[in-house]
């Protein structure tokens, strides 16, 4: 009897292609995905987007902007003309992850780098101090050392022509056969891009974050009616009406996207109450992206239920889309710490158009010439899955 159950059981799993396809192809590439995105999510892995400006012009700061354009670990970018205001643009508007002034002489005294990040991401400023030091370590050790002997001169007074001769053996020796120097006084300053106290952007960021990974989440519960009406037989009894079943899919996505509303209503006010984003500061711009972000869940809800036959096939397939979505578009980990071939996959899911419409409405005070790409983007996903859905659903039987 238990080998005639298992045999059974076996033999229904091979006729449903369905879910053949989600017990073993798919959490493979779940797995692929999640350790591309986790795994990139190190110190280590990490190849930060970076704006520099060399303001000193000076033999040793060209040495290291040419330096740190020539990293493999970075993916820096000269501003041209260089400008303080031209490199914080490029941070506050999310084209950098961070920003490196070079303002004075590097092996100078004071602080001659100055390095630009937004609070809403904060780890950006450590990790691109640290890649410089690298550099400098690695490539440009006669810098450090430069800096070290003058701290030191500081204390002890001016060196001798006999020692000054020393220091620049030392650092013709460090040049031809870079080794690890260290300085004492402070080579970084930072500062942050805008006004607003720390945390804000990133309270924006994962607002939109929760905001579209739930909205799939309830939209997909709402559109599995599709199936249960379609195996009670009212859809077959809708269809063979005059409208048939236009205004009830229709119908539903108005209320997914009601629904989303409220969803959203509910965890920008939370937002607003307790860390203080300015969403009622920006009312008009929030109801038109919170609008198109209910169409993009509705309708990609409604055409992920539409080509399935059971309700178990939609949740299998609905918790395996909305997780890999959620995971490459940056639900769960910020997108700026994947890796570039990540980031640039994500901008294929909804979520990082939605993370982005939200932090750039609340966060960088962004108008609607520059939010319009992501309502397009948004409004034309949810747009397909309605018409792709009102399409399957007169084909369909159970």
């Amino acid at each position: 009897m238990n080998l005639a159950m298992f045999k059974v059981m076996a033999l229904d799993l091979w006729r449903d292609r369905a879910a053949l396809i989600m017990a073993f192809l798919l959490p493979p590439l779940v797995f692929v995905i999640f350790a591309g995105v986790f795994t990139g999510a190190t110190a280590i892995d990490v190849k930060l987007k970076v704006a520099v400006a060399d303001l000193a012009h000076t033999p040793n700061s060209g040495r290291l902007v040419a330096a740190l354009l020539a990293d493999k670990d970075l993916r820096a970018q000269a501003v041209k003309p260089p400008a303080l205001a031209a490199v914080g643009a490029m941070v506050r508007s999310g084209e950098a992850d961070a920003g490196v002034v070079v303002r004075g002489d590097p092996a100078g005294p004071g602080s001659p780098l100055l390095i630009l990040a937004d609070p809403s991401r904060a780890v950006a400023e450590p990790l691109t101090e640290a890649r410089i030091q690298d550099v400098l370590s690695r490539v440009l050790p006669d810098i450090l050392l430069a800096r070290t002997i003058g701290d030191v001169a500081k204390a002890t007074g001016p060196l001798s022509a006999e020692q000054r001769q020393n220091v620049a053996m030392a650092e013709r020796e460090l040049v031809e056969d870079p080794g690890v120097a260290a300085q004492s006084e402070p080579l970084f300053a930072s500062l942050e891009v805008t006004g607003a106290r720390r945390g804000g952007g990133t309270t924006a960021y994962y607002a939109g974050a929760v905001t579209i990974l739930f909205a799939l989440f309830t939209a997909m519960h709402g559109a599995l009616t599709l199936i249960e009406e379609r195996r009670s037989g009212i859809a077959d009894r809708i269809l063979a009406g005059q409208a048939g079943l236009w205004p009830v899919v229709t119908g539903k996505l108005l209320f997914l996207i009601a629904q989303a509303a409220v969803q959203a209503a509910a965890i920008f006010a939370t937002a607003q109450l307790v860390y203080d984003v300015p969403v009622v500061q920006h009312l008009a711009l929030w109801l038109a992206t919170t609008f198109a972000l209910g169409l993009c869940a509705g309708g990609l809800a409604l055409a992920m239920v539409s080509v399935c036959r059971t309700r178990e096939q939609a949740q299998m397939l609905s918790t395996f889309v909305i997780l890999i979505l959620a995971a490459i578009g940056g639900s769960m980990v910020p997108r700026f710490l994947m890796p570039p071939w990540l980031q640039t996959v994500g901008w294929l899911t909804p979520h990082a158009w939605v993370i982005d419409a939200y932090q750039g409405l609340l966060w960088r005070d962004e108008g609607p010439e520059t939010l319009y790409r992501s309502w397009l983007v948004m409004t034309a996903i949810g747009l397909f899955g309605f018409l792709f859905a009102q399409a399957v659903v007169r084909r369909v039987r159970i």
